[in-house]
């Protein structure tokens, strides 16, 4: 019998860096090419004053990775830029391989990962508006190669420019039917937010970057039997518990989705009514882990993805996860330092949460 096993694909990574741009190791994008099911052979990095117009990477790297794809039978290119889709072209033309960016890998994770139909529909509306300008870019291709004179027309259409035409109209009109679908799910989303908020229900969100322990934390506190895994996005739909502290003093608890750097702008538009949920909550608890090293970093990148969707403004804890990890000593916030794992200083961090919700502490 055949097996259904996925292939693993080998693949080399390459970034180019901006002039002054500091070098940083691989490691989240290699993280996320093993979440995505690729194989990392190699990486290759270029320091650049500019991008190449042509291939982004300068035309001895693409040489160089040419080399490399062969000798190392990769079978795709991992770009950690965004390029343009006339780069991505020029470059699979010349390496013969299969070249993604950044985003496209980051996508690919969501459509694994995503089980609701909610999440499924968000996910495919996201993929759809970041392929739309790669099948333009392929049209101005054609359109400077395609076709010639003949008749008072002008430059007459070749079969494969008209063949684009048609597939950008039906990835528009996917894209339409799509935004259709969700609004609709978004309405029945806000019809809850409503009734919840004429309840006087109160809500907290769990945000966080990727893979901080955000969902264990959730089970510790709810036992909602959210996945966990050591790996970037493994969970995508969010998932919400009402969390009871005391008499009069209940909330509704969400754990969200991840956040990365240079996460897809398709990503906000598309999961808009999901992250609807983080910009209406009454508190924010920011997990963090606490024994990464790129803790400052990755707690910037959170709060500009906050303030991207309006959640910049709304009160929020600093959670420390895996304090019994805990390896730095300067933490950029004041916060709470737990254990999702054990429960260590989860008992405090119900008693501050009752602070900042009902402004009075949990007496016992």
């Amino acid at each position: 019998m055949e097996s259904t096993k996925q292939k693993i694909v080998n693949a080399i990574l390459v970034r180019v860096y901006d002039k002054g741009e500091t070098e940083t190791d691989f490691e989240e994008l290699i993280a996320l090419c093993d979440t995505a099911g690729y194989h990392t052979v190699a990486t290759l990095s270029q320091h650049r004053d500019r991008p190449d117009h042509t291939f982004y990477i300068g035309t001895g790297k693409v040489q160089e990775l040419k080399q490399a794809a062969l000798s190392l039978d990769a079978g795709t290119v991992v770009m950690d830029n965004e390029i343009s889709p006339a780069q991505l072209n020029n470059l699979e033309k010349e390496l013969q391989i299969p070249v993604i960016d950044r985003a496209t890998l980051i996508l690919e994770i969501f459509a694994q990962h995503a089980t609701s139909n909610e999440g499924k529909l968000q996910v495919e509306l996201a993929q759809k508006k970041h392929s739309l300008p790669r099948v333009l870019g392929q049209g101005m291709i054609l359109s400077r190669t395609g076709g010639g004179g003949g008749g008072g027309g002008g430059a007459r259409r070749g079969a494969g420019e008209q063949q684009l035409e048609l597939d950008r109209r039906t990835i528009r009109e996917e894209i339409r039917e799509l935004e259709r679908k969700i609004e609709k799910l978004s309405d029945a989303h806000r019809l809850r937010r409503n009734r919840r908020n004429k309840s006087e229900m109160q809500s907290v969100c769990i945000v966080g970057y990727t893979n901080v322990g955000k969902s264990t934390l959730m089970n510790f506190l709810t036992k909602a039997n959210v996945l966990e895994e050591n790996k970037l996005f493994a969970t995508l739909d969010p998932v919400s518990r009402k969390f009871w502290l005391a008499p009069h003093k209940e909330f509704i608890l969400t754990d969200t989705v991840g956040f990365i750097s240079k996460l897809p702008h398709e990503f906000i538009e598309a999961f808009k009514s999901t992250l609807e949920e983080t910009a209406d909550a009454d508190l924010i608890l920011l997990v963090c882990d606490g024994a990464d090293e790129r803790i400052v970093e990755k707690m910037k990148v959170v709060h500009e993805v906050l303030d991207g969707i309006g959640a910049g403004s709304i009160p929020y804890i600093v959670v420390y996860n895996k304090c019994d990890l805990l390896s730095v000593s300067d933490i950029p916030e004041q916060g709470i330092s737990v254990s999702a794992k054990t429960g260590s200083g989860v008992e405090e961090l119900k008693q501050r949460i009752c602070e900042k919700l009902f402004g009075e502490r949990l007496s016992w």
